[in-house]
């Protein structure tokens, strides 16, 4: 009867818009924990979407940004901004940066000069597909933030948290592949008859977690996930891109094309795509022949 009551009070509030309000109460529950448990929080990212409103803290939470007691908040946020601050204005009195560096470029020397691998001749620096992706999560995260202080250090913390899947970007290509293979053979076929495994940007797509090809009320919900743990949900993302826009990469003859069409994403779509991505991550996530983060 319990049960039948709360199944029927989420079909009430998904129904007059009010979707995840027991989750947003759960979530409110865990933050008046003290001290913050950090396990549960991520669990809840696995999960649940992460409310907007709660989202920025549960993930400086997650990614150690802030510490478990909130005591301290006020005082690691100041020794933050200060390391910020001084980061800064080492790279202008060094003249690495002016008024016209883009923020996201700024973001990218500090992180350098903080791990102290800040060339003396940088530019090298600026091409690697590193700074490709450090640039695209930061450009993403100054979209959801407005203070760069707080944008600097979920940008680093979150680029570093996608470093423990380092070592297995590959089997994330080779279980997209054979996901997809499995989901629509003639896909598929047409996809590989024109080397787009090969053509299109997979990598940065998996090390960026879709940053810049996504928009923002769509790819946070995707990152929620990263956040919480989980590497497999990017492949989900990358077949639902695949399926959703079905139709008219069949009828495009070329990788170039297609590569092209996939380059950026609608809003419209975008919400698409995440609700299928996450639908077929959550029926995988037991299957033993899936059984990976």
């Amino acid at each position: 009867m319990a049960d039948d009551q709360r199944n029927f009070r989420s079909y009430y509030y998904e129904k007059v818009g009010f979707r995840g309000v027991e989750e947003k109460k759960s979530l409110e529950i865990l933050l008046k924990e003290q001290p913050f448990d950090v396990k549960k929080l991520s669990l809840f990212c696995l999960r649940f979407p992460v409310p907007a409103v709660y989202r920025v803290l549960v993930w400086k939470l997650v990614l150690g940004i802030l510490p478990p007691h909130q005591c301290n908040h006020e005082f690691v946020t100041s020794v933050r901004r200060d390391q910020f601050q001084d980061l800064k204005h080492s790279l202008c009195v060094m003249r690495k940066i002016n008024r016209d560096t883009s923020i996201a470029k700024v973001f990218w020397k500090m992180s350098l000069l903080e791990e102290g691998n800040l060339l003396f001749d940088e530019q090298k620096q600026m091409t690697t597909q590193s700074c490709k992706v450090f640039m695209l999560t930061a450009q993403c995260i100054l979209e959801i933030v407005e203070d760069e202080m707080e944008a600097y250090w979920l940008t680093t913390k979150f680029v570093k948290h996608q470093q423990k899947w380092k070592d297995i970007l590959y089997l994330l290509q080779d279980r997209l592949e054979s996901l997809l293979k499995k989901e629509d053979g003639r896909l598929y076929k047409h996809l590989v008859q024109f080397s787009c495994f090969d053509s299109l940007p997979i990598s940065v797509w998996f090390r960026s977690c879709f940053a810049n090809i996504l928009p923002s009320n769509s790819f946070e919900r995707i990152w929620d996930k990263v956040i919480g743990g989980s590497c497999k949900i990017l492949v989900f993302v990358a077949i639902a891109i695949f399926l959703t826009f079905k139709r008219p990469i069949m009828s495009m003859q070329s990788s170039e094309k297609i590569c092209l069409y996939l380059s950026k994403i609608e809003p419209d779509s975008a919400d698409i795509i995440v609700g299928k991505a996450i639908d077929m991550w959550q029926k995988n996530r037991g299957s033993s022949a899936t059984h990976w983060h």
